[in-house]
Parts: C-alpha cells; structure tokens; sequence
C-alpha cells in the first residue's frame, strides 16, 4: 500500500471512526447517571440551552464522525489515484483533529453532568474545552506532520486547441453539461441530510437556539448543493457561458476577449484545493469532478478552467469562436 494512502488513510478515516465511536461509548455509559434533560449548551451565566440526553450520542456520531469522515475520505480517495498537494495533506489532518475535539468536548458535556439531579446545576463547561481544544490540536499536528511531504505533480503547460472549421456563414453551438461524481454528490447530500436531521431534533429536544443554529447551516448546504454539484455550459459564437445548476452563478468569456484555448486534465483537490467555483492566483475554475476540463487564458492573462465530457470537442469550437471573434475585430 502506498504510504502516502496508508497514512492519509489512518489519520482521516480510521481517526475519526475511533474518535466518534469511543465519544459515543463513554456518553453511553454515562447514560444512566444524567438528568433529564441534559444541557447542551452554555452561556456566561451558565447552562441555558436544553436537549433530551439520547440526542447528544447522535449529533457527537455526525459532526464528530460523518463530517471529519467525508473530508478525510474524499483527501484518502484523491491520494490513492495518484493527486498529491498541499490540500490533500491538510483535510486529513483537520478530519482527525475536529474528530478528537468534537468527541471530546461533546462525551465531556455528559460527564460533567452525572449525578445531577437537574441539568441548571452543571458546572461550567470551560474545563473540558481545554481539554478537548488542545487534544484536537495535537492529534491534527501529529496526522499532519505524519503524512510524507509530498508537492503537486508538475503540470505541463496545455497545448492551445485547433479552431474548428466552420464554412463561410456556418454557425455551431455546443451545449454541455458539468457534474460532481457520484461519489462526491453522495457525501453532499449525506451532509445536508445529517444537518436537516439534527435540525429536526434539536427543534423537537426543545432547544431553541442550537436547532435555529443547524437549521441556518442546513439550509445553507441545501443552496449550495442546488448551486454548485452541476453547471450548464454553452459555447456558441458569443463565446463560453457557464451556468450554475440552480442558476444562482453565471460566468461569461466574450469570444472576444479569448487568446487560446486547450482540453486538459485537472484534479479539483490538488490543483484547485476543492471542488466547486475555485479561486486560486491566475484562475477560476469551476471544477466539479477530476477529468477533462476546458481551459481559456483571457486577455489579461487569467485562465479559467471548466469541467465537462468531450472538451476536446468543446474547446475547439470556443478557439474558432475566439478566433472569428477577433479577425472580426481586425
């Protein structure tokens, strides 16, 4: 096994399950010694927020162990075909570390608690995230420092397209259409139902602020699941548009301001540090899944970059738009 894989493997998947399932067996044990209900979130004064005990093992299994999962899974997954950079040996390291200090900074509430006879009487909480925050770090330092060091493969510079030959007159628009993998769209929407979960019982636990909290992020992974895991993308003579899948965002490169255009081959996470709309020094990309992608170097020298099916097609039809474009000019 490639020690790359292997370690990024341990410290983003094999961390975080461990982490989440030792926080939920110590909140398990624990179970018979709380009040009922169990308080759930501090203010200066004290406890002032208020959830059902059995609602806490849950949402530690979901931000303590789904969340840092799928970042650690998704840098593991990159690594093992072969993508290296920066970002892919960051997720991991962040993966474990959230997964020590939610874990434990969640386990810790309930343990405060036992032998209460009512949740209004916990001690502070501050204790136990200075426990928890600490324990995070290390153990994100420790799976950083632990993965080999490792810089993105160099990318050779793209070769400009040929134009497409068109006859005097003739005219050609190439629609595309631009996707997340499946294995991508299933981590967004796992995310986004595990946020409308714990949103549904904090509202029905009763605590008014941590659900008005999870509601906002859970509509907020909604918008941006709706916006950016698919984009429309038309070239035609007016040049290359890109539309977001809820038609939210709209990106245009006039024809005329084309210098060249080429097909190349992109890896979201290593070049771009993501997937989705990137910015990055030099370029925007609107990158939803690794592969063939178009790539148009403007006027002022920034590239944008765009993932679709048969770019070799697509960028030669955008070079002669961008080609017509300018000898109109002239």
């Amino acid at each position: 096994m490639d020690k790359s894989f292997s370690r990024a493997l341990g410290a983003g998947v094999v961390t975080p399950v461990v982490a989440a399932l030792t926080a939920v067996a110590v909140e398990l044990a624990v179970m018979g010694d709380l009040p009922d209900p169990v308080a759930t979130h501090w203010g200066v004064n004290g406890p002032d927020g208020f959830a059902a005990a059995w609602t806490v093992p849950l949402m530690t299994a979901l931000t303590a162990g789904v969340l840092p999962l799928v970042l650690g899974a998704s840098a593991a997954r990159a690594i093992r075909k072969g993508e290296r950079g920066f970002t892919l040996r960051l997720l991991p390291a962040v993966a474990a570390g959230l997964s020590v200090f939610l874990g434990g900074l969640l386990a810790g509430t309930l343990v405060i608690q036992r032998g209460l006879d009512a949740a209004e009487g916990a001690p502070d909480v501050l204790p136990v995230l200075l426990v928890a925050l600490p324990a995070g770090a290390v153990v994100g330092a420790v799976a950083w420092f632990a993965q080999p060091r490792e810089t993105a493969a160099r990318i050779d510079a793209a070769v400009a397209a040929a134009p497409l030959p068109l006859a005097p007159g003739e005219r050609a628009v190439w629609l595309g259409r631009a996707e997340m993998t499946p294995w991508a769209l299933a981590f967004i929407v796992l995310a986004t139902l595990a946020a409308w979960t714990g949103a549904a019982l904090m509202w029905l636990a009763g605590d008014t602020a941590a659900a008005a909290i999870i509601t906002g992020v859970a509509v907020l992974l909604s918008v941006l699941a709706a916006t950016f895991t698919v984009a429309h993308v038309r070239i035609d003579a007016t040049g290359l548009t890109v539309t977001s899948g809820a038609r939210l965002v709209r990106m245009r490169v006039p024809a005329e301001d084309i210098v060249s255009v080429a097909a190349i081959e992109v890896h979201g996470l290593a070049q771009y540090g993501g997937y989705g709309i990137r910015q990055i020094p030099g370029a925007t990309a609107v990158v939803l899944r690794p592969g063939l992608a178009i790539e148009v170097t403007r006027r002022s020298g920034r590239r944008f970059v765009v993932t679709v099916d048969d770019a070799d097609t697509a960028a030669s039809l955008l070079a002669a738009a961008g080609e017509a474009a300018h000898a109109a000019q002239d």
